[in-house]
This record gives C-alpha cells, sequence and structure tokens, in this order.
C-alpha cells in the first residue's frame, strides 16, 4: 500500500486515508468491520470489531512524545489470557519508523522485534522457569499461555482477527530491565514464532499533547 492511500469500505462505502505504507488490516469507524487485503487488493474479513476502551492514557489518533520522540497512535489490539487482557499499540514515528507498546495493568513495554525466531522451538519444549538467552543476556520464562483477540481499532500492520488464538511465551532477564516474549500467531502457515524484546518505560517516557485537557 503506497502512504497516503484512500480506500473505501467494501461494506459500508465510507472513504478512510491511511498513511502508514504497512498496513495490512483495518476497522471502519463506521460500521466496525475489519478490513484487509492482499495481492489481490481490498477485501472484508467477514468480521465486526467493537473493541470497548480501556483505563489507557493512549487512544486511537492520540498524538504525543514517547522518550522525547513524535508519535501517533494508529491502532490496537486487545488479547485475552484467560483471567484478563492486556493491548498492544501500534505507534508511528516522525521518523517514518513504526514501535509498538504493550500495555498491561496500566504498565507500558516498548517492544521490538528480533530476528533470532528460528532459534526458539514449540511451546511444549518449554516449562515456567527455564532459562533462554537471546543476545547474549539471560531470560526466564514466566509465563506459557494461549492468547485470544478480543478485538481490533484502527490501522495495523498485521491481519490478526477477532477471536483467533495463539500460543505465546513471556519473561524478563534475571535483572528486571528487559522482557521477551514469543508469539506463534503464523506457525499453522509455516512461519516460526515472532521473537519481541521490550523495555520498560516510566509514566514520564510518554506524554501526551491533550494530556490535562478538560473534555
Amino acid at each position: 500500500m503506497n502512504p497516503n492511500t484512500a480506500i473505501s469500505c467494501p461494506s459500508c462505502s465510507a472513504e478512510h486515508r491511511l498513511t502508514d505504507p504497512s498496513t495490512i488490516s483495518f476497522v471502519c469507524e463506521y460500521c466496525d468491520n475489519v478490513i484487509v487485503w492482499d495481492e489481490q487488493g481490498i477485501q472484508l474479513a467477514g468480521k465486526q470489531s467493537r473493541l470497548l476502551e480501556g483505563f489507557s492514557r493512549l487512544y486511537r489518533g492520540a498524538m504525543g512524545e514517547i522518550a522525547s520522540r513524535r508519535f501517533q497512535v494508529l491502532g490496537r489490539i486487545r488479547y485475552s489470557f484467560g483471567r484478563g487482557f492486556w493491548d498492544e499499540w501500534y505507534l508511528m514515528l516522525d521518523t517514518g519508523e513504526s514501535i509498538w507498546l504493550t500495555e498491561d495493568n496500566h504498565e507500558f513495554c516498548q517492544q521490538v522485534a528480533l530476528d533470532h525466531s528460528n532459534a526458539f522451538g514449540h511451546p511444549s519444549d518449554y516449562l515456567i522457569g527455564d532459562d533462554i538467552q537471546i543476545d547474549g543476556k539471560v531470560f526466564r520464562v514466566q509465563e506459557i499461555g494461549k492468547a485470544k483477540c478480543l478485538g481490533i481499532e484502527g490501522a495495523l500492520p498485521k491481519g490478526v482477527l477477532p477471536d483467533e488464538e495463539y500460543d505465546y511465551i513471556d519473561g524478563s532477564s534475571l535483572d528486571g530491565q528487559k522482557t521477551f516474549g514469543l508469539e506463534y500467531d503464523g506457525v499453522h502457515d509455516g512461519f516460526p514464532p515472532t521473537l519481541y524484546v521490550g523495555t520498560w518505560l516510566k509514566p514520564r517516557d510518554i506524554k501526551l499533547d491533550d494530556e490535562g485537557v478538560e473534555w
């Protein structure tokens, strides 16, 4: 997709202008239908996504600074892990780069995808408490589970759909400074798991332009 592409929703014909060239899926804000596209073109995914607001400072369309870099929130995914949920926020920086923020229990972590996923096996190969090495740093497995997509909003660079499920492994470095996550969302299509390594953010690291404004 080219930047600033205008598309019409196949369901309600509402026009949307998308600025991220890596966008693969999009939720129409008028009819809530999920739109996806590939080499064959734009099509409905056969799903609707009515994602409830959470208790976050962030929201779709929010603008501000993260670690002194300008950003705009383009989309969000909410996942359930059975006992609760977490949100993944997709942000576009003014440099043209994109980043993911994971929010769990009001705590934010900036995630970076690393190209080491072929080095890891199936979730059944691991136990909670196992240690693994990533770029010479030791991480400990703290959670092994199954994530279910509760809903999406905005524009996203991947084609996740509501009600889809995948296996995951989460953990942190022994000093608690870094997190890691293995997402097995593409293994059914023959792809290896995606490896993310994250860094915790302090509340002051994220500044919204309209923070403190009375609505």
